[in-house]
């Protein structure tokens, strides 16, 4: 379904269309031209999402294309795939070009264009004021542990799987057009989709962004510090190294984003439930779609567990993919710095 269902006797007229148009108007403040207007705008995505669906083998083939060794081939079908006559060059900086324009044009309908278009143009700025030889060092220490290729492989890898979830993730993106978290009241039924079929996906995310944030912190530091291995002191002491900050868990790791250059939507993180799908302590009643988790699970006692409408939880699924997504625009320039200002000639002092 498109939208989500509510429970309740069925009123004559009262379709889920009809319905959802209802909450847009209210969540516009009655503004029923408005209303309509973005109800269009909703109803261009998920006509993109129908264009798209089809051709989601096709898009999987491409992206993992890109890390293989024919790399003329992942050109050709990528310019096949975006329209375009022309092949680009082979060159490293091109092929992440063309990475991430089938990337922009394949997931437009799931992610805010806005959002990765500031990161983009942003973050350069950013980079261009750090002194060199530290952004280098910075540069030195991720790419060359096999970090940066390692991160971003992850992340290609998450794409596709977002495919799998795109008919259950149909009203999530409804829930875009209305203010605040209206789920509970628009929800009930969402589709026949099972939770137990995404719960790892969304796991996974979070387990990549926890990463990122190895990123973040390292620009942080820069930018406050002058040193990318250069932290805050917290509860008395410091990390010596961006090594050490990824043994941190993911709650730890927010304590040293000190004034942190990249707003973090603190929406994605359901820590308790990421825990509670890592351990296997999770019920799921189909008739309801309502899920149960139990954060503090495995104990001897009887543990207290939370409750999850599966919209709610596809919601959840949804805006954790556009934060992956976003901080992905980060690892994205990183590569162009390193492609376009690092490994040029004499860029860092080699002769």
């Amino acid at each position: 379904m498109d939208f989500p269902v509510k429970y309740g006797e069925y009123v004559m007229g009262e379709t889920p269309w009809f319905a959802s148009l209802a909450q847009v108007e209210k969540a516009t403040g009655g503004d029923r031209r408005k209303a309509f207007e973005i109800s269009q705008f909703h109803a261009a995505k998920l006509h993109a999402l129908n264009q798209l669906y089809p051709k989601a083998e096709y898009l999987k083939r491409i992206i993992n294309l890109y890390h293989g060794k024919n790399k003329q081939l992942f050109q050709r079908r990528a310019a096949e795939y975006l329209e375009e006559d022309q092949e680009q060059s082979l060159l490293p900086q091109d092929l992440n070009a063309t990475l991430y324009r089938v990337i922009a044009k394949a997931f437009f309908p799931f992610v805010v264009h806005e959002h990765g278009r500031e990161i983009s143009e942003g973050l350069p700025r950013i980079l261009s004021g750090f002194n060199r030889e530290s952004l280098n060092s910075f540069i030195e220490e991720i790419f060359g542990s096999g970090f940066m290729d390692t991160l971003q492989r992850d992340c290609l890898r998450v794409y596709p799987k977002i495919f799998d979830a795109e008919l259950p993730l149909r009203p999530a993106l409804f829930l875009d057009l209305i203010k605040g978290n209206e789920s509970e009241i628009v929800a009930g039924r969402v589709s026949s989709s099972d939770f137990f079929s995404f719960k790892d996906l969304y796991k996974d995310i979070l387990e990549i962004i926890g990463r990122q944030l190895v990123l973040l912190a390292g620009i942080n530091n820069l930018l406050h510090r002058g040193d990318a291995n250069s932290f805050r002191i917290v509860d008395g002491g410091s990390l010596s190294s961006l090594q050490k900050l990824s043994e941190k868990t993911l709650s730890d790791k927010f304590k040293y984003l000190d004034d942190c250059w990249y707003n973090l939507s603190q929406d994605v993180f359901n820590l308790g439930l990421r825990n509670a799908v890592a351990h296997n302590n999770v019920l799921y009643d189909q008739a309801t779609q309502i899920i149960t988790y139990f954060p503090d699970g495995g104990r001897l006692d009887k543990a207290q567990g939370k409750d999850l409408a599966f919209l709610d939880f596809m919601r959840l699924l949804l805006v954790s993919f556009r934060e992956m997504h976003n901080l992905h625009h980060v690892i994205k320039s990183l590569f162009y710095y390193k492609y376009l200002v690092y490994d040029r000639p004499h860029a860092h002092g080699q002769s």
